[in-house]
């Protein structure tokens, strides 16, 4: 089970470590060669994702008991 766990956090991982580059939230910056992050505009979209979470789960939760969503 906990390898399906760990599979399942890295294929959640990778589309969002793409979605970081390609928004320019992260850029390498060749002179230093260091990763500058955005933290601003990265919190902002963690608390999308974090939101989106929220109405998964409570979709889950509301049909786990019988209900409709």
């Amino acid at each position: 089970m906990t390898g399906q766990i760990a599979l399942f956090i890295r294929l959640l991982l990778l589309p969002v470590a793409g979605w970081l580059a390609g928004t320019g939230l992260v850029a390498y910056d060749d002179a230093s060669g260091t990763l500058a992050i955005s933290l601003d505009d990265l919190a902002q979209g963690l608390a999308g994702l974090v939101l989106w979470a929220g109405t998964v789960a409570w979709s889950r939760m509301a049909k786990a008991r019988g209900g409709v969503t």
